[in-house]
Order: structure tokens, then sequence, then C-alpha cells
């Protein structure tokens, strides 16, 4: 999979969400891990997969998280804890395709030691689920296959009267899924909108798609208790509701 624009606009949101300096995306191969997506690398190379962190990660459905590398005997003699650029904090979710098939993982990193938080742990885990999302979609698009799997999923809904006065953004809309822990198929399908849509959004801004579509997106983030907030100091003004209440027909997170 060659680099992805998609890709870096997910370790953008991560970096925000998580206020952490280093995003990673990465793939394990049997001898190196190699980097697809990043921001934060500066002179970091491609470790081999005994020296990195994410060779751990890939073992494990859940998050792998140590907090600080310096003090941890199994990683303070790794070269980028021990030497330059002396990684301190390191948390990676899973690539996971299908159960047991795991590609590499979204990792945050820091110089310094930090605690991971369950809710921060849930943000990765999500926004690892976007990474998954786009490579599934890679794949689709290499074998031609796009049009007919997205065929079977419900049409965008014609008729809706609501209009936004101020239209979602992309990053809204990625942090809206992380939270849920929802794939772009899972949020095509409770909006009535195609994945391609959701897509669109996520990539250009809500004033790149039919207002009827837009809304059916934030009708069905609504119902599963996300809030969005136009304060330009809070998180890409996304949370859940104080009063969240899930409709019976959305499926709670996982």
């Amino acid at each position: 999979m060659p680099p992805s624009p998609a890709l870096e606009r997910i370790c953008r949101v991560a970096q925000k969400l998580l206020e952490i300096p280093i995003v990673l995306v990465t793939l394990v191969d049997a001898e190196r891990v190699r980097f697809k997506a990043g921001l934060g690398l500066g002179d970091l190379a491609e470790p081999p997969r005994e020296h990195a962190f994410c060779a751990y990660t890939i073992l494990h459905d859940v998050a792998f998280v140590v907090p600080d590398a310096k003090v941890d005997r199994q990683f303070a003699s790794y070269p980028y804890v021990d030497g330059g650029p002396q990684i301190r904090f390191y948390a990676g979710a899973p690539l996971i395709t299908e159960p047991g098939i795991r590609l590499g993982s979204l990792c945050v990193l820091d110089t310094k030691p930090r605690q991971f938080t369950p809710d921060h742990t849930a943000m990765l885990r999500g926004l690892s689920r976007l990474v998954v999302d786009e490579i599934w979609l890679h794949h689709l698009e290499q074998s031609g296959r796009v049009d007919r799997d997205l065929a079977s999923l419900p049409h965008e809904q014609p008729e809706l009267a609501f209009m936004l006065d101020r239209p979602l953004t992309g990053a809204q809309v990625r942090a809206a899924r992380a939270l849920l822990n929802w794939s772009v198929r899972e949020l095509a399908e409770a909006s009535g909108v195609s994945p391609m849509t959701v897509k669109r959004i996520e990539a250009q801004g809500g004033d790149t798609v039919r207002r009827e579509s837009l809304k059916a997106v934030e009708q069905a983030l609504d119902r599963a208790g996300i809030g969005f907030r136009s304060s330009s100091d809070l998180r890409c003004g996304v949370g859940f509701r104080a009063d969240r209440r899930v409709d019976r027909q959305v499926r709670e997170p996982t």
C-alpha cells in the first residue's frame, strides 16, 4: 500500500486528540517494522522487528502500553530507548483485519513517560479501526470491487428537511467514529448513506456533500450520543453528551 494522505489525516487527529508528539502507522513483516504514515518522526528510522514495540502489539487484540520504557527491563536496552531519540512512552493498537490477523499498529510515542487512561486507550483503538478502513478501501479500489461491494448498501435518503448552520468537519466525524469504535461501513449503515459519502466528508469536509446526506450522518451520531461543539478550544468539538441515550436501532460500541 503506497503512502496515503488519509492515513496522515488519521495521524493528525490522533496527535491532536491524545496531545502526543509522535504518531505512526506501521506494518510489521518478518524482519522489519515499516512506517506507512507518521508525524513527529524526526530522524526516526524503521527498526528491525526485534527492536520494535510494535512486534509486541501485534501479539494482542487490545492496546499495548509501555508507560516508561526506561524503567522497563524488557525495553530499557532498545536502541530507541537507550539512545536517540530516547523514547520513554509507547502505546499501540493492533490493525486487525479479521480475527487473528494483525498487520501492524497505530501507535503513539513520547520522549517522556506518561499515563494512558482507559479513555485514551479506547480512542486509540477506535482510530486504529479507521486505519484498517483505509487499508480495506485501498484493497477494494485496487481489486475493482468498490462499486460492486457498495451496491448492496442503503442508498442516500432523498428527503431530510433540516439544514445545517455550520457543516461538520472531517475531523469531527473521524473523532466521533473513534469514540464510538465504528467503522466507515457501520456509520454509513446507521446513516443510510454510502461509505464513499462518509469518506468524502472525512477527507474534504461536510460542505462537499449534499446537505441531506450530511444531516443523516449527524443524526446517526446524535442517536449514538455524540455531541458537536462549536468552541474552537475544545478537542475537535466532539464528545459524548451528558444526556446520552442510545437509540435502540444503533449498536453500542464494543
